[in-house]
């Protein structure tokens, strides 16, 4: 993602930070407790808060502070969270010590990237400003899940994008065209369904008399509807 020149790198600012104050440092506010766990409603925050001390003994530090979503909303905040926000709160520090310069703004570069970076992929913001983060079994499936089932697919003898499609169908209802359309929650449940046959003492026919109860199941249901 392309860097926006109109906001200030938190890495320049550091830099004249140290032009002005030599003996200057950055530290947590509390090192005892760097950064906190924030709730507020049903969204996890993860919040740091910087001090910018100019001198050894200043009494009175720029003080900033940020947080996080938790988990990231993005691909490019998902396992960085605390180290975004507490280079989001060096930055904000250095401002407030007035270590380093505001013509660009307060926000840096890394505050609208993080933001850039959730609007691209989730699109409008709710009525709260929040992105329409999609619940997490709703999204594509990952490719953990993915793995994981191919490996149940090769124990159980399943063979074939056909076969996989037609299993699929019948042991959770979904009609897909590729196992990657499944979303989290479907391959969840397809995974459960599947785990107890790859324990079976022959896991191609266990699948395979599950298939016929399923099969069976779902003639009953369509000879009830035509009743």
């Amino acid at each position: 993602m392309a860097i926006n020149s109109d906001y200030n790198e938190v890495a320049a600012r550091i830099v004249e930070a140290r032009k002005k104050h030599p003996e200057g440092f950055l530290q947590p506010l509390n090192p005892a407790e760097p950064y906190k766990i924030e709730t507020i409603g049903e969204k996890t925050f993860i919040v740091y808060v910087a001090a910018f001390y100019r001198a050894p003994d200043d009494s009175r530090p720029g003080i900033g502070v940020a947080w996080e979503p938790f988990p990231g909303t993005t691909n490019f905040t998902r396992n960085s969270e605390l180290m975004n926000a507490e280079t989001s709160a060096w930055g904000r520090a250095l401002v407030a010590a007035f270590a380093a310069d505001t013509k660009k703004g307060i926000a840096t570069s890394l505050d609208i990237r993080t933001r850039e970076a959730e609007r691209q992929q989730y699109g409008p913001s709710d009525e709260q400003g929040w992105p329409t983060v999609p619940d997490p079994g709703e999204q594509l499936v990952t490719k953990a899940l993915l793995s994981r089932l191919a490996a149940q697919f090769a124990t159980l003898g399943v063979a074939g994008r056909d076969e996989a499609l037609m299993t699929i169908a019948a042991l959770t209802g979904v009609q897909v065209t590729s196992t990657k359309a499944l979303t989290n929650g479907q391959a969840s449940q397809l995974i459960e369904a599947l785990n107890p046959l790859t324990k079976a003492e022959d896991p191609p026919a266990a699948l395979a008399a599950a298939l016929r109860q399923a099969m069976a199941e779902a003639g009953e249901e369509s000879n009830v509807d035509a009743a």
